[in-house]
């Protein structure tokens, strides 16, 4: 967003994202964190919630993407995985949903973000969604129905082959078609995102979703 902390850093009702974050991977084994830009600090605010975190570094965050950093990861992923974006925060329920679907599926939203990456979307007579495509500065075409991909995968580094350096949506697009999963969640691109997170977190600390 232009400052001068990663985003998973950044203030959400007075603690950072990141341990937000963790509270809704409480129920994973495993977590790995795939840090560059201030990795210390990440490291820090990750070891005190969550010590057991295994931490890998992607060398070239500095020229690459977020499919850079998912790449560095897979290498080091042992079981089937669920890939989340350091700026963006899930309803736990909705994450254990996601990873509980065939591999590889995706997670997608009602259309929200300011810059959304759209994902066109074919709904079965049985009633699954399954994602076709996706739409990132260029209209989908007509007639092709569209939700908003949250930047959440499921896939299996041993089956699915796949890396990049750029956008992670680029380079998962040879794992389409596969299931879409409605999940509950907010992001933060931008600074103006980031009241609609805090409102919305409010609303899942006063449900005891999250502890404060």
């Amino acid at each position: 967003m232009g400052g001068i902390r990663p985003k998973c850093l950044t203030p959400m009702l007075g603690r950072p994202l990141v341990e937000w974050q963790l509270q809704a991977l409480a129920a994973f084994s495993e977590v790995l964190v795939v840090v560059g830009f201030q990795a210390r600090e990440v490291i820090e605010a990750v070891g005190e919630l969550r010590p057991d975190a295994v931490f890998v570094t992607n060398p070239a965050f500095e020229s690459t993407g977020t499919a850079a950093s998912l790449s560095v990861a897979l290498k080091r992923a042992r079981f089937p995985v669920v890939s989340v974006d350091g700026d963006l925060l899930v309803h736990p329920d909705d994450l254990l949903a996601l990873v509980g679907e065939t591999v590889p599926a995706i997670g997608v939203s009602d259309i929200q973000s300011l810059a959304p990456v759209l994902v066109g979307t074919h709904h079965a007579p049985s009633g699954l969604v399954q994602a076709t495509a996706f739409y990132h500065g260029e209209p989908a075409p007509p007639g092709v129905d569209t939700l908003e991909w949250t930047g959440l995968v499921t896939l299996s580094p041993q089956e699915h082959k796949v890396h990049g350096t750029g956008h992670v949506y680029q380079m998962i697009r040879t794992l389409l078609p596969c299931p879409a999963v409605h999940v509950r969640c907010r992001e933060i691109d931008y600074p103006e995102e980031i009241p609609a997170m805090e409102a919305w977190l409010q609303e899942l600390l006063d449900q005891g979703v999250f502890h404060g």
